[in-house]
């Protein structure tokens, strides 16, 4: 399905599934489901950090993966930690060694939203479809009854790290409206939403069964919250906010909801969200970039990698490193270039590198500084007094690095100042 397909799809879909009208459905309002109190975004990462010790763990919390030729690229790139998030449905492919093609397809155990109402599963495919199986489209017809497959990946390494995620999307506005193309992933979540069918080639959505969460965003968010294996751990991400020309506003609402929603993806599959980035940051929030391929494994020069910064080799300290905003990003993620010490003492950034880069520090104020080597150092304060309009007006501070022999670009966490 193309991202113009799935677009019109959600649209077409809307307020309506099945001939009711979602927003006649009862609604989840905001805060409906219980949820317990979270610090907010660390302001300061890397804070703690001893990097002398630190183990840098290539993964990304937005990558397909559906064939042993998907994970072998994920390999290629260094991944000791996968997060799958595939979708149709948005349910984690996980424990990856484990898992079967067609197996949600088959059945599945999770509330689904049926003419506007949540409804428990399980729910056996086979026997829903049977009323209407023999009207499919030909192709479609002789797929009919599914079958559990093979194994999707034969060959998964036994010392490869791996939490549930999937990618979330067709939530509904608080009138009850659709999102659109609105897309969440949950890295350490084990929530799962939706059906297999979301272009409808099986009509289950033309018999009321809703391809997506059906809900409303907040409520799919505390739902996602819910899910985490290790509630200190993990979070969710606003997915690819260019190719979704997504809402500023609407952007502030997600991030301002639960600071268990990290950031947004800034590098996804050819598309650089950094102004979207900056732009939030200089409104004083904290914001996480993530980096990620999405569906774009092929290109070299369009795969984002999280590089997590963590003490010990462990699913719940990568998690944790996610939370706490201890990673980087990385364009291509080959090892071409890594970060060996990113600190600030509330006055001085230091940022280093394992091999001589070009830097760029940014701030809200735009480029404040460039050099050229293994290291760079950025004072907050200076010795000229700044104009009165400039006192407190960096707002927050990120370098990136440019490889001097290679592709491979890095980009820091921002500090917020």
């Amino acid at each position: 399905m193309t991202r113009s397909e799935f677009l019109k799809s959600s649209m077409m879909l809307g307020a309506c599934v099945g001939g009711v009208n979602l927003a006649e459905a009862s609604l989840p309002q905001e805060n409906a489901m219980k949820k317990k109190p979270a610090p907010p975004r660390n302001r300061r990462p890397y804070t703690g950090v001893d990097w002398a010790k630190a183990i840098q763990i290539n993964t990304t919390s937005h990558g397909h993966c559906i064939n042993q030729k998907y994970l072998d690229t994920y390999l290629k790139h260094r991944f000791g930690f996968l997060t799958i998030s595939n979708y149709y449905p948005s349910a984690p492919t996980y424990p990856g060694k484990d898992f079967r093609h067609n197996q949600y397809r088959v059945h599945h155990d999770w509330p689904v939203m049926v003419k506007g109402k949540r409804t428990e599963g399980p729910f056996d495919w086979n026997e829903i479809m049977k009323p209407w199986a023999g009207t499919l489209e030909e192709k479609f017809r002789k797929q009919c009854p599914f079958k559990l497959g093979s194994k999707m990946f034969p060959k998964w390494p036994d010392d490869l790290l791996e939490a549930p995620n999937a990618e979330h999307h067709g939530f509904l506005n608080r009138d009850g409206s659709g999102t659109g193309s609105l897309h969440m992933c949950a890295p350490g979540s084990a929530y799962k939403s939706g059906t297999f069918d979301a272009r409808d080639f099986f009509k289950t959505k033309t018999h009321g069964y809703h391809f997506g969460s059906g809900e409303f965003w907040g409520t799919a968010i505390d739902r996602m919250i819910e899910g985490f294996i290790y509630p200190d751990g993990g979070g969710v991400t606003i997915n690819h906010p260019t190719w979704t020309h997504l809402n500023r506003e609407f952007l502030l609402e997600l991030l301002d909801y639960d600071p268990r929603v990290l950031g947004i993806e800034v590098l996804e599959a050819g598309y650089n969200s950094e102004d979207y980035w900056d732009w939030v940051l200089s409104t004083g929030r904290q914001c996480f970039g993530v980096f990620v391929p999405d569906w774009s494994i092929s290109n070299e020069d369009t795969f984002g990698v999280n590089v997590l910064v963590v003490p010990e080799r462990t699913v719940h300290a990568c998690l944790k490193a996610y939370r706490q905003g201890n990673f980087y990003g990385a364009h291509r993620g080959y090892g071409e270039l890594a970060f060996t010490n990113i600190a600030f003492d509330g006055n001085e950034l230091k940022v280093q590198t394992d091999k001589p880069a070009r830097f760029e520090v940014k701030t809200a104020r735009g480029i404040r500084m460039e050099a050229k080597g293994t290291e760079v150092k950025w004072l907050k304060k200076t010795t000229e007094k700044p104009r009165r309009q400039d006192w407190g007006t960096d707002i927050f501070v990120r370098v990136k690095a440019y490889a001097l022999d290679s592709k491979e670009v890095l980009y820091t966490q921002p500090i917020m100042l």
